[in-house]
């Protein structure tokens, strides 16, 4: 299934896509992530075999929840960076619709966004069981990556301590020049006579 670049992009800035959203506990998504995602799955393929666009979400709630997103799309940028869409795809070109795994949290990586591609619209109707099995092992990945990440110790600024700490004293030198006084003599006239 294709779509129109400058409609896709256009339908996604004014909101126009369907967005079903789940959430699990860190104890259910640990007990059995599979059942956990299965809900966004199921919903996105019907989204697609509706004809609509779709940003399935499950979050899963803690201190720093993570938020994982199938979002159908031409390329491989999240919903909320749609404007960006036209500096790499014309706008008039179809292009094929495919859906992305979107994972959002402060641990996941630098930027706390990873996306990456499942399969394409197509394909993941067709094979809705084994996108399940391959989503849940990515997600499975990810997580283990952002409690790595979590429990690894921050780095800390190292401080020197005040007695420690180098100061710079300038001081400022001042050197009196010899003062050349000019003696003019007064000349006396001379006498005549």
């Amino acid at each position: 299934m294709d779509i129109n670049v400058n409609t896709f992009q256009t339908a996604v800035l004014a909101g126009n896509f369907e967005t079903p959203s789940f959430t699990v506990t860190p104890a259910a998504a640990a007990k059995d992530l599979q059942a956990a995602l299965q809900p966004a799955v199921a919903a996105t393929v019907a989204n697609l075999q509706a004809g609509k666009l779709s940003q399935a979400t499950v979050t899963i709630t803690s201190a720093e929840p993570t938020v994982i997103a199938l979002e159908t799309g031409v390329i491989n940028l999240p919903f909320a960076d749609a404007k960006k869409v036209t500096n790499f795809l014309d706008t008039t070109a179809d292009a094929p619709l495919r859906v992305y795994l979107v994972i959002t949290n402060p641990n996941v990586n630098a930027s706390g966004l990873r996306i990456d591609e499942v399969a394409t619209g197509d394909d993941f109707v067709a094979n809705q069981a084994a996108q399940l099995v391959a989503i849940t092992a990515a997600v499975s990945e990810k997580l283990a990556t952002i409690e790595e990440a979590r429990l690894a110790p921050k780095p800390t600024v190292k401080t020197a301590p005040a007695s420690r700490t180098k100061t710079t004293k300038t001081t400022r030198r001042t050197t009196k020049r010899a003062s050349t006084k000019k003696t003019t003599r007064k000349r006396t006239p001379k006498k005549e006579g």
